[in-house]
């Protein structure tokens, strides 16, 4: 046992019985129904027999998948027959009806992603940023959001501050308890995996799927950080499992020894940006500058804006310029003469320049009214020392740049040693 650090072990059984008693008897039936109605589902599964779904159901439950092309789905495989074993025992039901209703809702909410054919994507402008430098590894991200609650009658906007430095509250200390799965690494030890390699969201492409997702049931999802002990087997793996942990992102990814890519994934298609000469990798919602990500992400917004009868002045594409503009000042800021460690990565985070450049949003009169996008947190991963330091909004009172961090340190992982 690593000093200080209580290791226990993932239980998919119990972890399925604990589902299953949410869904006991009546209630796991009337969701099957109820799913199966749903115009997505009604005219192939909905039309079956339910002794036909449940054979059809089944016969896949019990095809191993293909490990020569997928060599991980050896350890997810059975764990996930376990978790339905647990979802029947919790629910007081057939392992055929509890399968039924896995792979039915799981259909269920994969359909539904595309059904949706791009709704406009302006709603968040999520970044993020890697630096290098005398504190180590440091990933810095700002989630935007202009789902916000409404403003107060009486609320009256003040231009922000200049930046003068952050408080911070005193550090608190994570529980030192992980789950270690039945083969593999640790994925969760506070930044990264038990072998110090992470994976941070900086933010989505900024349009929406739309084209058939995989189905790829029982596993659903692959846990990706549960095999990788460094960035080049982390983008390897993502690459491997691009249908299985499907989406539209741009993620940072980094280990402790310094390595770093940004992974532009957008379902069918993995793109790969490694670290730069200075030390510095940065990403933004609505943004793919790999090339042929691109040109992917381009074609896509072109033929959303002719089926939506768009013209080129549009709001969304404007707001796929203002990713652009803002890309490009990320990069700026994380190029600034400014010591490549925390204080650098607080002040970058806490920019306000004129929109559409600024980093850290109030949603104030200065933004074009097709977004008033604000920041509803803020985060600083130290890879290198294992902490986390966050700044919540307060809605419509403090926004995070006038709140005190919370640092929260995580119990040293084995590759710390």
């Amino acid at each position: 046992m690593q000093s200080g650090v209580e290791i226990i072990p993932e239980r998919p059984f119990e972890e399925g019985v604990a589902a299953g008693r949410e869904v006991i008897g009546p209630e796991l039936e009337r969701r099957i129904r109820q799913a199966l109605s749903d115009p997505l589902l009604r005219d192939d599964l909905g039309a079956m027999a339910d002794d036909e779904l449940t054979q059809w159901v089944m016969s896949r439950l019990e095809t191993e998948p293909d490990y020569a092309a997928y060599p991980e789905l050896q350890d997810i495989y059975p764990e996930r027959r376990d978790w339905l074993r647990g979802l029947a025992q919790g629910a007081g039901c057939s392992l055929e009806a509890a399968a039924r209703f896995d792979c039915v809702l799981y259909l269920q909410e994969i359909r539904k992603w595309t059904s949706m054919m791009n709704p406009p994507p302006s709603s968040r402008n999520c970044s993020g940023v890697l630096i290098v430098g005398p504190d180590g590894i440091i990933v810095g991200q700002n989630q935007d959001s202009a789902l916000t609650p409404p403003r107060p009658s009486d609320y009256r906007w003040h231009p922000p501050a200049p930046y003068e430095g952050l408080r911070q509250e005193p550090t608190r200390h994570a529980p030192a308890v992980v789950k270690r799965p039945r083969t593999g690494y640790v994925e969760d030890w506070g930044t990264t995996n038990e072998c110090g390699v992470g994976l941070i969201g900086a933010g989505s492409c900024g349009t929406w799927l739309d084209e058939p997702i995989e189905d790829v049931w029982p596993i659903k999802t692959v846990p990706l950080l549960r095999f990788a002990r460094n960035v080049a087997e982390l983008s390897a793996l993502c690459n491997r499992y691009r249908l299985f942990n499907w989406g539209r992102s741009s993620d940072i990814a980094a280990d402790t020894s310094g390595e770093a890519l940004v992974i532009e994934h957008s379902y069918r298609r993995t793109g790969v940006r490694p670290l730069d000469g200075a030390q510095a990798l940065w990403a933004t919602e609505g943004h793919f500058e790999e090339d042929g990500m691109a040109a992917f992400l381009r074609a896509r917004r072109h033929e959303y804006g002719r089926q939506q009868g768009l013209h080129a002045g549009a709001d969304d594409f404007q707001y796929a310029a203002d990713c652009a503009v803002r890309f490009a000042h990320l990069g700026e800021l994380a190029h600034r003469p400014w010591g490549r460690g925390m204080e650098h990565m607080r002040r970058l985070l806490t920019d306000h320049s004129p929109f559409p450049r600024n980093i850290c949003r109030h949603g104030g009169p200065d933004t074009d009214p097709y977004d008033c996008s604000v920041t509803q947190r803020s985060r600083i991963f130290d890879l290198t020392h294992n902490r986390v330091h966050v700044r919540e909004w307060q809605p419509w009172t403090r926004f995070p740049c006038e709140v005190a961090e919370q640092v929260t340190q995580f119990p040293p992982r084995p590759c710390d040693g």
